[in-house]
């Protein structure tokens, strides 16, 4: 079959949907099983939590394996990002910390030794920095990406979904409490599942907008050659 740029936008396009199904069809699965086997898949150290972890260390590696060296030395904060998502699964925001990275007590706190508020200043104000070159190169190109349907863009856009999931379901019964809204044992339970999956579902979705961005180009530029 020839390939053509409409056929390698539904291909692309195909992936993405793919991947998102795939981790919607998780979460019902791991919904259904005991509590018990779902305790143990989404316990920190456990297989999901885990997973998460080493899909980022794959982007990381996908990046350096198929982008070309210039594109990633140019590119370098998503290797950045990747790098620090896989530590907030591993809790190194507050493990190495007396109060936490993210903790303003962190840096008010008479408890913590000024050499410790040095280093985690000096780590915050990178990612600081990081994150706000991101922001000023990216930000234009991924709505653009998005608006046009581009597979790589909307990969992205449902990776950042989750992380949105993630954030509502963390704890989500507490932050109901104030407007007065209980929720039962099997919503704690359901919203629970969700938050853990999804967050496998952000690497996954990461790693295939790496994928997408080496490899759709690629097609389209042999598409004139493949044609009869």
């Amino acid at each position: 079959m020839t390939a053509t740029p409409q056929n390698t936008v539904l291909g692309g396009k195909t992936i993405v949907l793919g991947m998102t199904l795939l981790v919607f069809a998780m979460m019902a699965v791991v919904a259904q099983l005991p509590l018990p086997m779902q305790g143990s898949l989404l316990a920190e150290g456990g297989p999901f939590e885990t997973l998460s972890v080493v899909g980022y260390g794959l982007c990381i590696l996908m990046m350096f394996a198929l982008w070309p060296k210039a594109s990633v030395a140019r590119r370098w904060y998503f290797a950045v990002f990747m790098a620090l998502f896989a530590a907030r699964e591993l809790d190194l925001d507050k493990k190495p910390f007396t109060e936490g990275l993210l903790k303003a007590r962190q840096f008010s706190s008479d408890g913590v030794s000024l050499m410790e508020k040095g280093i985690a200043g000096i780590i915050l104000l990178t990612i600081i920095v990081a994150g706000l070159i991101l922001l000023r190169r990216k930000t234009r190109g991924f709505i653009r990406g998005v608006v046009k349907g581009a597979a790589p863009q909307l990969a992205v856009l449902i990776g950042l979904l989750f992380i949105v999931v993630y954030k509502l379901t963390d704890g989500l019964a507490r932050k109901l409490e104030p407007f007065g809204i209980t929720l039962g044992r099997e919503q704690i339970d359901l919203a629970y599942v969700i938050e853990e999956v999804g967050e496998l579902g952000i690497p996954l979705m990461f790693a295939v907008a790496i994928y997408l961005t080496y490899r759709l180009p690629r097609i389209a530029a042999a598409a004139p050659s493949t044609a009869p």
